[in-house]
C-alpha cells in the first residue's frame, strides 16, 4: 500500500512568526557587549541567518549549556529546491569544518553532546528568516535577546556596528519569541546530521543534505519574494550562489517545475535526486582555502584539519630540499644569480606569511596605521626562463602538499573579489598574467586598501612576463614586486631537462613539516607583538633559523634577515638606474628645446623633454617615477619638470649644471 505524502507547508500559523514585526519596549540602560551576556543559563536556541559554525563551536566549547539548539537561517532568496540543496550544503559543510578545526578533545566532547541530544543544528528548508535571535533560560531566569547581530565572531567583535536588545525575566517577551522560534523551526526546518563519532570530514554530496535525508514528506517550495537587504556575510551568499549554478544544470532531469507558483518536492521526486552523483570538474577539486585559530593554534585546509604539529627530522629534510632547490640557479642561470636568489628569498619570506597579512592589515586600519606596509600582493615579473612558475609552485606544495594555480580566465574584477573571500588565507596564484588584463582588473583592486568584509582573506601571487618600467609607483609602493633578467639559458634544453627532472624530485619529497614549524614560531611572534612594525623582518628571521639548523649553523648569504625597509629602497634601484640613463651627460642642454630629446636644469627645476613616437608614447614612463618627484603643475605635453631636491634625495646624487656635473653625494 503506498504511503500517505505529507505536505510540509511554508505558512506559519502564528501571526508574530512572520512579516516584519514592531515590539514597543523601554530603554532602561545600555552597556557595551561581553561574552558573559550568555552566562549562567542552562540552555541556548539561538536563529541566526549567517551560518556562523565557529561561533556556535564557540559557544558550546565555553559554556556549559544542558541544551543548545540552533537554526540556520539564509540571506539567499530561496527560489527552488536547487537553491535549498545549494544552502544545506554550505551550512552543514560549515558546520562541520568548525567543529573539525578543534582541538581533538574538544572535537569529540562537542560531538557527544550531539549524539546524546543535548546539542542540535538545523537549516531551514525554504523559509528565508532575517531575524537575529537569543533565548536563554536556567533556574526561575530568562533572558531573550534580539537585534542585528549574527551569531558571528566578527558581529560581536565590536569591529561593526550592531545592536542587541535584552528582555531579563519579561515572560510576555518570552512567551511571544519562544513562540516565534518553535513556529519557524517546526514549520520549515530540517536537522542537520552529524551521526560520526568523529567528523573525517567536512564536505557532504547532496544526497546527504537534510531536505533530502528524509524521504517520508513532501517539501512545498514557495519562493521568496526578492527583498533589499543588506547582506551581512556575502561571502557565504556569494558560496551559495556558486553551488546552486554548478547543481542546477546537474540536477534538471530530476527538478519538478513551478506549477501555480511553488515547487511540489515529493518523496518520489526525492529519491530521484538523491540518485544523482555529481561529477567535479577540476575548477571545483582545486578550488581551495585556508582558515586558520590563532587563538586555539587550529587550521583547516578545504574542510580537512590542516595539522600544526611538525617533526624536526622532517623540518630539516625540507629545509635542506629549500637550500638545494636554490643551489640550482647557481651554475645554471645567467645573470646576477646572487641578486636573483636574495629576491626570491624575499618572495618566499612573503609568501609564507602571506595567511597573516589579512590579520595584520584589519589591525593597522583599526589602529589608523600605515596599511601599505602589509602588502597583499605580490608581482613577480622578468624575462622568460628566469624561473618564476617553477618557484612559486615548488613553495606552494613546500606550504600545502601540492601547487595550485588558479586559471587566467578568472582574472577579471568579479572573479578577484570572489576569490578573495572564498580562499579565506590559501594564497591566490595567476601565472602569465597580461598587462591588458592587469590594466583592466588588477589595479583597483591592489589600490584599494579598505578591508573586505571578511576576517580572512588571501594574498595574490602574479606572475608575469614584462618589462621593468610595468607598474606605476602607486602599484609598486602597494605590492612586493619582484623584477630579474636572470635566466636559464633559452638554447640549453638539456640543462632545463636536467633542472626540471631534480624540481621535480624535490616536490616529490617535501614533507610539508618545514612549513608547519613556520606557521608556530610566526604566531609564537606575533603574540608579542600583534602589529609588527617589520613583518618581513619576522617572516625572514624566522625562515633564515630553520634554514640555518639545516646547514649546521652557516646559511647561504641569500637567505638572511631581510628588512621592509632595505627592501623598500631597492624596489626603485631600476628606475634609479633607468632616470640616471634618462639623465646621461651626452643628452644635456644649456637651453630647452636646444635638441630633439634632451634635460636641462633651470634653478630648482629639472626640465626633460622627449618627442614622441608615431603612437603617441615617450620612452620613458613616468608613472614608474615616486609622484612626488614630478612638479605636476609645469609638467605637460612631451615636458617634464622635477623636483631637484627631491630628484637628488631619490638618485643618492648631486647635479650641476656644468662639465663635470655629477658629484657624488
Amino acid at each position: 500500500m503506498a504511503q500517505p505524502e505529507h505536505a510540509t507547508t511554508l505558512t506559519l500559523g502564528l501571526d508574530d512568526g512572520s512579516g516584519l514585526r514592531v515590539v514597543r519596549a523601554s530603554f532602561l540602560d545600555e552597556s557595551k557587549f561581553d561574552w558573559s551576556l550568555f552566562e549562567g543559563f542552562e540552555s541556548l536556541r539561538v536563529l541566526t541567518y549567517s551560518a556562523s559554525a565557529a561561533a556556535i563551536v564557540k559557544m558550546l566549547d565555553d559554556f556549559s549549556f544542558e541544551s543548545f539548539e540552533c537554526v540556520f537561517g539564509c540571506e539567499a532568496t530561496l527560489g527552488n529546491i536547487v537553491d535549498v540543496l545549494a544552502f544545506q550544503k554550505v551550512a552543514v559543510e560549515g558546520t562541520r569544518s568548525a567543529i573539525m578545526g578543534l582541538r581533538d578533545e574538544r572535537h569529540v566532547r562537542i560531538l557527544q553532546k550531539i549524539a546524546t541530544g543535548q546539542a542540535a543544528f538545523r537549516v531551514l528548508r525554504t523559509y528565508v528568516a532575517h531575524a537575529k535571535l537569543y533565548l536563554l533560560a536556567g533556574g526561575k531566569r530568562t533572558r531573550v535577546i534580539v537585534g542585528s547581530a549574527n551569531l558571528s565572531e566578527r558581529a560581536f567583535s565590536g569591529q561593526q556596528p550592531e545592536t542587541l536588545v535584552v528582555f531579563d525575566n519579561d515572560e510576555t517577551a518570552w512567551n511571544h519569541y519562544s513562540r516565534m522560534f518553535e513556529a519557524i523551526r517546526d514549520s520549515g526546518s530540517d536537522e542537520v546530521p552529524l551521526p560520526e563519532e568523529r567528523i573525517t570530514r567536512s564536505e557532504i554530496e547532496v544526497p546527504d543534505t537534510p531536505v533530502l535525508s528524509d524521504t517520508s514528506t513532501t517539501v512545498i517550495v514557495t519562493p521568496a519574494e526578492p527583498a533589499e537587504t543588506e547582506v551581512s556575510a556575502p561571502a557565504q551568499v556569494e558560496r551559495i550562489e556558486k553551488v546552486a549554478a554548478v547543481l542546477k544544470p546537474r540536477l534538471s532531469a530530476a527538478n519538478p517545475p513551478m506549477r501555480g507558483g511553488k515547487q511540489r518536492i515529493t518523496p518520489t521526486v526525492k529519491r530521484e535526486l538523491s540518485r544523482i552523483r555529481l561529477v567535479k570538474s577540476a575548477d571545483e577539486v582545486t578550488n581551495r582555502h585556508l582558515s586558520i585559530d590563532r587563538v586555539n593554534r587550529t587550521a583547516v585546509l578545504s574542510g580537512e584539519r590542516f595539522p600544526l604539529e611538525w617533526d624536526q627530522a622532517s623540518v630539516e629534510k625540507d629545509a635542506r630540499l629549500m637550500l638545494g632547490y636554490f643551489g640550482n640557479y647557481e651554475g645554471a642561470f645567467e645573470g646576477d644569480v646572487p641578486m636573483l636568489q636574495r629576491d626570491y628569498f624575499t618572495f618566499m619570506a612573503w609568501l609564507y606569511f602571506s595567511p597573516f597579512i589579512c590579520d595584520l592589515r584589519s589591525l593597522a586600519h583599526l589602529q589608523d596605521s600605515d596599511v601599505v606596509r602589509y602588502p597583499s600582493f605580490a608581482i613577480i615579473f622578468g624575462k622568460s626562463n628566469c624561473g618564476k612558475t617553477s618557484l612559486v609552485d615548488t613553495l606552494i606544495t613546500s606550504m600545502f602538499g601540492r601547487a595550485h594555480t588558479v586559471e587566467k580566465r578568472s582574472f577579471t574584477t568579479a572573479r578577484l573579489r570572489g576569490l578573495q573571500h572564498a580562499y579565506k588565507r590559501h594564497p591566490v596564484v595567476f601565472d602569465d598574467i597580461g598587462r591588458r588584463a592587469f590594466n583592466t582588473h588588477g589595479k583597483e583592486l591592489i589600490k584599494d586598501e579598505y578591508p573586505p568584509q571578511v576576517s580572512e582573506y588571501p594574498g595574490f601571487v602574479l606572475s608575469m612576463n614584462a618589462e621593468p618600467h610595468s607598474f606605476p609607483d602607486e602599484i609598486v609602493k602597494r605590492s612586493l614586486t619582484v623584477y630579474t633578467t636572470t635566466a636559464l639559458p633559452a638554447h640549453d634544453e638539456k640543462l632545463r631537462q636536467r633542472l626540471q627532472t631534480r624540481i621535480q624530485q624535490i616536490r616529490g619529497e617535501l614533507t610539508g613539516h618545514l612549513y608547519r614549524r613556520y606557521l608556530v614560531d610566526v604566531m609564537d611572534r606575533l603574540e608579542r607583538e600583534r602589529l609588527p612594525e617589520d613583518w618581513l623582518a619576522t617572516s625572514s628571521s624566522v625562515l633564515s633559523g630553520l634554514l640555518a639548523e639545516a646547514s649546521d649553523g652557516s646559511p647561504p648569504a641569500w637567505c638572511r634577515e631581510v628588512h621592509w625597509l632595505g627592501y623598500a629602497d631597492k624596489r626603485y634601484d631600476r628606475v634609479r638606474a633607468r632616470v640616471l640613463a634618462l639623465l646621461r651627460r651626452p643628452a644635456y642642454a644649456k637651453r630647452e628645446g636646444d635638441t630633439a630629446n634632451g634635460w636641462t636644469i633651470e634653478g630648482n627645476d629639472v626640465v626633460v623633454w622627449e618627442q614622441r613616437d608615431a603612437f603617441g608614447r615617450t620612452g620613458f614612463g613616468w608613472d614608474d617615477l615616486p609622484s612626488t618627484l614630478i612638479d605636476e603643475a609645469s609638467s605637460g605635453g612631451d615636458r617634464t619638470v622635477l623636483h631637484r631636491d627631491s630628484l637628488e634625495r631619490f638618485l643618492g646624487q648631486r647635479l650641476r649644471a656644468r662639465r663635470r656635473w655629477w658629484i657624488g653625494g
